[in-house]
């Protein structure tokens, strides 16, 4: 007897009747995608139905409507839209019961009132920058809470920029005030209530003494960076926080007489450009630490020779008090040493690397004498670099030394890029209110020569903020009111006009991906690709969590894209498809690189050069020894001071990055191979 024909698709089969395989499939999606999904088989909305949603990427507009859709659904991010509707319907309300993390992130409709619409199963909640919230808003109904971030800004009238304590529940174990005050009174605001407090994020508040000596001995994780109210009270003492592993406290207040005060538990301590550290500086007895960040201190021999023997990573950039009579013999563990711009002994440096410690080197340039704007390279392997003064310089990376040539630009040089000739450099320039235009330089001749056709420039209307060079030669221009001016170099004029951006987006990053289209990058959150000879947008890769400020086309043809959050995306763009994410960094991504082997050097805010081996080889070799598909080799390059934006790669390998008004030649570890 002949089987009977089952008609129900694979599809169906997998994500309705396989509960193993069917979950690992509905794991990757996102809540947008169950529009489509329960659209398929009955049997698949009723898989979709009993999932328990905990995405927060696709916003909630209607809340009734997402929980009849998603009754599991446990996370959710709402849009003003829905906050509204839990304001004014208690159908609303009742939907949202059940949901244990809540997104409300820049909803500027959310208000006290709604605090105590919530449901009660709330664990998480993020209020990030809702500035209609006021001094007296009360998160203490909501017992369950264990995570709130409250970061917000005073928006000039005083409402939600302070911290009460009353308002907080003492449930919670996670709270981040950073941007606000906790000057209500003169002696500041207790957090004594809060016994389960585990982490506590205050970074750039007025944090003082008294909070500081409130806060229970089971705290794990401290952010005081940018709290310069600590600065020099001796009162301000961290003894009592036996459990504390984590301390972050760059650009603080943070002192010698605190430093005394760490509690050996500690793991990590930053104190990057706490300018009150001096050289008289030392640690206190902390066996358990193995991360130290004094980078732009006044830190000297004292601490150095303080150092406990576990430590594992020394960042130590720019500190003036460090001699040549140092060392670190004393430090047998240490496995990466970062010292550009310390006066360590080279040979205290070459005894690192004999023990296996990673301590890259670098050679400096210098002579700009205001921060570096614009960096690109030669075809003969020269290096050039633009300042915010309007100075151009020529260098020869291979033998090092001052500038071969110093010429001046009209005013501002906002980017620079060579010309497919080989012979002329492009000088985007930015005249303050007058707006910009672009120069041509013959830099064959010594010295380089501005060529008679654009001996006053280009003009191109407003600011120009990125250059890129076309497949036929002619330049595109991106300004700061959303235009990209296509310039034919050779004639001296614009041929087209590219209207990318209508509501004056600035066009903050260009690149030509391998079949001549336009990668354009802005503050949208997207990037357009278009075709420039019909002048017609073809696609909008869009998703990003922010401002798209860097592109770079990869050796095998994927765009990488920096955008907010510490995120790069790589995306097919053929396939219109994000194909990867590297989301290392702990703050925004400031500069990106594409190096020819294949890899992607980042930076970001916080000045932390990370290397990236996005070779199709090494994800396979990752997958295959972790089983974790997708996942991207990842080592830290070098930590730097101050990183303005700008990372160029080197015809022998090295790379440049603009650091103030000064340029670095870092070595860049050679790929590893796979089989």
């Amino acid at each position: 007897m002949a089987a009977a024909v089952d008609d129900v698709p694979l599809l169906v089969r997998v994500l309705a009747g396989n509960p193993v395989t069917g979950a690992c499939v509905l794991s990757c999606l996102t809540a947008a995608d169950t529009r489509a999904l329960r659209r398929l088989h009955v049997a698949v909305a009723g898989a979709v139905a009993a999932v328990p949603w905990a995405d927060t990427d696709t916003a909630v507009v209607d809340a009734v409507r997402w929980r009849a859709a998603l009754p599991a659904a446990v996370h959710a991010r709402l849009a003003m839209p829905a906050v509204a509707g839990v304001l004014s319907r208690d159908a609303a309300v009742k939907a949202l019961a059940g949901v244990v993390h809540m997104d409300l992130h820049h909803c500027l409709n959310v208000t006290d009132e709604l605090l105590h619409r919530l449901p009660a199963s709330l664990r998480t909640l993020s209020v990030r920058e809702c500035n209609n919230l006021t001094a007296r808003a009360s998160f203490a109904p909501l017992a369950a809470l264990v995570a709130l971030d409250c970061t917000g800004t005073d928006t000039g009238t005083g409402n939600g920029a302070r911290v009460e304590a009353a308002g907080l529940p003492p449930s919670l174990e996670e709270l981040n005030v950073s941007y606000r005050t906790f000057g209500s009174s003169s002696a500041g605001v207790s957090l004594a209530h809060l016994r389960q407090l585990r982490v506590l994020r205050a970074s750039t508040s007025d944090l003082g003494a008294h909070t500081l000596a409130s806060l229970q001995p089971g705290l794990v994780e401290l952010d005081v960076r940018g709290c310069t109210d600590l600065a020099a009270a001796a009162a301000s003492s961290f003894a009592h926080l036996h459990a504390l592993q984590k301390l972050h406290a760059a650009a603080s207040g943070f002192d010698d007489a605190a430093l005394a005060t760490l509690p050996p538990s500690l793991v990590y301590l930053g104190t990057r450009s706490c300018r009150h550290l001096t050289p008289a500086a030392v640690l206190p007895p902390l066996p358990a630490l193995r991360v130290l960040d004094v980078c732009n201190t006044n830190v000297g021999d004292a601490l150095v020779a303080s150092l406990p023997a576990g430590l594992e990573e020394l960042c130590m950039v720019e500190c003036s008090g460090v001699t040549e009579r140092a060392t670190l013999d004393h430090v047998p563990a240490l496995r990466a040493l970062y010292s550009m711009g310390t006066a360590l002994a080279r040979a205290v440096v070459a005894a690192c690397h004999a023990r296996g410690c990673a301590a890259p080197a670098a050679e400096e340039f210098r002579g700009h004498s205001r921060s570096v704007t614009a960096l690109a390279v030669l075809a003969d392997g020269r290096l050039t670099s633009g300042d915010e003064g309007g100075e151009v310089r020529l260098w020869d990376a291979a033998a090092g030394g001052d500038a071969t040539a110093v010429r001046p630009a009209s005013d501002e040089v906002s980017a620079l890029v060579m010309l497919l000739d080989g012979r002329r450099l492009a000088v985007g320039v930015d005249a303050e209110g007058e707006g910009g235009c672009v120069e041509v330089w013959d830099v064959s001749a010594t010295p380089p020569v501005r060529a008679e056709s654009t001996d006053t420039g280009i003009p191109c209307g407003s600011a120009v903020s990125a250059l890129a060079v076309l497949a036929n030669g002619h330049l595109a221009v991106g300004d700061n009111h959303g235009k990209v001016r296509v310039v034919d170099v050779d004639a001296g004029g614009v041929s087209a006009v590219l209207n990318v951006f209508t509501d004056r987006h600035n066009v903050s990053a260009l690149a030509v991906l391998p079949n001549g289209e336009l990668a354009v990058g802005s503050k949208d959150g997207a990037v357009h690709v278009w075709d420039v000879g019909t002048k017609a947008c073809i696609a909008v890769l869009g998703g990003h969590t922010g401002w798209v400020r860097l592109l770079a086309v990869l050796a095998d043809g994927r765009l990488a894209c920096g955008a907010g959050t510490g995120v790069v995306a790589l995306w097919d763009v053929g396939a219109r498809t994000c194909v990867g994410t590297l989301a290392g960094h702990s703050d925004d991504v400031s500069a990106l690189a594409a190096l020819p082997d294949g890899r992607i050097v980042t930076g970001s805010d916080r000045g932390e050069l990370q290397l990236w081996d996005t070779r199709p080889a090494a994800t396979a070799a990752v997958a295959t020894t972790c089983r974790a598909t997708g996942t991207v080799p990842v080592s830290v390059l070098a930590h730097v001071t101050f990183l303005n934006n700008l990372l160029v790669p080197l015809s022998d390998g090295r790379i440049a990055v603009a650091c103030g008004d000064d340029i670095l030649l870092l070595e860049v570890p050679p790929p590893a191979t796979y089989e």
